[in-house]
């Protein structure tokens, strides 16, 4: 006899209006979102923010230097310790939390953030030179680069290859 299943009354409310985000589902949806080339493209997307940690690892080995090239610059000199400890810290940690896909969107919000404010700094200073680390440093292009990497992933979010995935069971 085929016929709508019955109405089990000790079941979940949700499972009354036919959530489709139950347990089952979120294991082994019927239908994929987007595919797995996605997936794919988001993983090499997000590895694009490593070179933004050897920036930061290169302002924290000379921390001091870094400190004094913050206080030479018209935003950072009310504070420089506090500046250039915020720039060391996001340039070190939210590329790390975007490449292991952990909080991807936050963490690609505020990266992006803090690198359009290096780029619009550059611009509206009129200053184009090494703007965080001597040597290879990070200039108002790069930074502009770096923000269409990590904005999209604002967006997108990590995709299926992330910690992101595993934490909330394939739910977006």
């Amino acid at each position: 006899m085929t016929g709508p299943a019955e109405h089990d009354p000790a079941g979940d409310y949700h499972r009354e209006v036919d959530d489709p985000w139950d347990e089952d589902y979120a294991l082994t949806g019927p239908v994929e979102a987007h595919g797995r080339g996605l997936d794919f493209g988001l993983l090499l997307l997000r590895l694009a923010t490593l070179p933004l940690v050897l920036l930061g690892a290169r302002a924290a080995t000379d921390m001091g230097a870094f400190t004094a090239q913050v206080s030479d610059s018209l935003v950072g000199s009310a504070a420089p310790d506090v500046v250039a400890w915020g720039v060391m810290v996001g340039l070190v940690a939210l590329p790390v939390l975007v490449v292991v896909g952990l909080f991807t969107r936050p963490a690609g919000f505020l990266l992006a953030a803090l690198l359009a404010t290096v780029w619009a700094l550059a611009v509206f200073l009129g200053t184009d030179r090494a703007l965080l680390v001597d040597g290879e440093h990070l200039t108002a292009q790069s930074a502009l680069l770096f923000v269409g990497l990590t904005l999209p992933l604002a967006f997108t979010g990590a995709g299926r290859l992330s910690v992101d995935s595993l934490r909330t069971a394939g739910r977006p």
